[in-house]
C-alpha cells in the first residue's frame, strides 16, 4: 500500500452492523473528497505529540482552502481519522462540513447513565459532533437532526454535541426515550423545550418528507 494514500481520510469507509461499527481502509477513494474543507483541522482536538492541538484551535499546518501543508508526513492521529461526511454512508445528502459548520467525528464515545431509583449504571454509545463556535446553532439543522434520528433508530446511539472539550449537550432522539420525545441534556439536566426547538422539529418533519418523495432539501 502506497504511503501516499495509506490511512488517508478519503480512503476510509465506515459501516454499521447493529451496535458494531467497522472502519475499512482502501487502496482507492471510497466516496466524497475534502475539496477546500479544512474544518477538521480546527474543531476536534488532537491530543498528544507532536501537535497537542486543543479543540477549536486551527492546526498550525492547516492552509485555508488548500489542506494540510505536511500531508505526506502528518501524524498518525491525523492519518487514521476522517469525518463521517467523508466515510459514512449514513451522511448521504448532508452538506460538507465547512458549509454545515460542524464536523461529525468518526470516533464514537459513550455516556454513563445512573438509574436514580436503583443506582445501576449503564453505558450508551454516542456519536460526537463538533460545532464551529462561530455558528453555535449549526447543530440544530434539520439534516443533522435527521442523522441523529437514524443513528438512534438503527444503531441505538445518542449524539453528543461538543462546543469545546468541556461544554456539550447530549441529544436523545425519540427511539431512545420512554416518552418517544426529543430530549437534550446539559450537565445532567434536561433542557426545557423552547420555541426555537419546536421550529427545529417542524423543519425536521419537512426534511423527512423531502427524503420520502426523493427531494433532499439541503445544500450539496
Amino acid at each position: 500500500m502506497s504511503n501516499d494514500y495509506a490511512f488517508a481520510g478519503d480512503h476510509m469507509k465506515l459501516t454499521h452492523d447493529g451496535n458494531t461499527t467497522t472502519i475499512t481502509f482502501s487502496d482507492k477513494p471510497v466516496g466524497r473528497v475534502c475539496g477546500g474543507c479544512t474544518l477538521c483541522c480546527k474543531l476536534p482536538p488532537i491530543p498528544g505529540p507532536p501537535l497537542h492541538k486543543p479543540a477549536n484551535v486551527r492546526c498550525k499546518h492547516a492552509r485555508t482552502g488548500k489542506g494540510c501543508s505536511i500531508y505526506s508526513t502528518r501524524p498518525l492521529a491525523c492519518r487514521t481519522w476522517a469525518c463521517r461526511w467523508l466515510a459514512d454512508a449514513e451522511t448521504a445528502g448532508m452538506p460538507r462540513p465547512d458549509r454545515a459548520h460542524y464536523v461529525i467525528d468518526i470516533k464514537d464515545d459513550y455516556i454513563e447513565m445512573v438509574n436514580s431509583e436503583t443506582g445501576v449504571r449503564s453505558r450508551m454509545g454516542v456519536v460526537q459532533v463538533w460545532v464551529d463556535p462561530a455558528y453555535p446553532n449549526a447543530w440544530r439543522a434539520p439534516e443533522l437532526r435527521a442523522y441523529m434520528l437514524r443513528m438512534a433508530t438503527d444503531h441505538r446511539m445518542a449524539t453528543i454535541v461538543r462546543f469545546n472539550s468541556r461544554e456539550a449537550v447530549t441529544i436523545f432522539p425519540p427511539p431512545l426515550a420512554e416518552d418517544r420525545q426529543w430530549h437534550e441534556i446539559r450537565d445532567g439536566t434536561i433542557v426545557d423545550r423552547t420555541d426555537a426547538d419546536r421550529q427545529v422539529m417542524r423543519d425536521l418533519e419537512q426534511y423527512e418528507v423531502g427524503f420520502a418523495d426523493g427531494t433532499v432539501r439541503t445544500a450539496s
